[in-house]
């Protein structure tokens, strides 16, 4: 479960911790029919590299009982991170 505000928004976790994360970008994968979400939490790596997570969204991200599942397959991974690359570009240019 999560609530969005401008681009941030609160992901609680099982154990009832709230964690505040940063909406990078969304899309619709046409070949998995599915929509992902990439988003941060702003926490860092070892090699001190920001942390950037992706998930399934199940409802619209306006509802606020939408949820996010899991990422499944390599195939959905490697779209997601060609997704990721292409922000990652697009934002180096910017």
């Amino acid at each position: 479960m999560y609530e969005n505000t401008d681009g941030k928004f609160i992901i609680e976790t099982d154990d009832g911790e709230n964690i505040e994360c940063q909406l990078l970008f969304s899309y619709e994968s046409e070949k998995f029919k599915k929509t992902y979400i990439v988003y941060t939490d702003g926490s860092e790596d070892e090699n001190h590299e920001i942390n950037i997570y992706a998930s399934v969204l199940e409802e619209d991200i306006n509802n606020e009982d939408a949820g996010f599942s899991a990422v499944k397959t390599r195939e959905e991974w490697d779209e997601i991170d060609e997704k990721l690359n292409e922000y990652l570009d697009q934002e180096a240019e910017e």
